[in-house]
């Protein structure tokens, strides 16, 4: 038969243990995210070039004169 104290003996080792393995998956995990920040800072941007229809989203001019066919503005 076990006695009470060596279930606390056996209880209190085991939440060490757990401890232990979760400060070191945190620890990886927080060096794997600085490992990989400075990965991708140290990578080369492709270069910029001219892209066709660049700017095709773009606003229409202020100078144009709004639509007036329609007294309320709707199209």
């Amino acid at each position: 038969m076990t006695t009470f104290a060596s279930q606390t003996l056996a209880a209190n080792s085991t939440s060490w243990l757990f401890t232990g393995v979760g400060v070191i998956v945190v620890a990886v995990l927080i060096g794997m995210f600085w490992f990989g920040s400075r990965r991708t800072a140290r990578k080369r941007m492709p270069p910029q070039e001219h892209q066709p229809r660049a700017d095709s989203w773009q606003t229409p001019d202020a100078t144009q004169a709004p639509d007036t066919s329609d007294p309320d503005g709707r199209r």
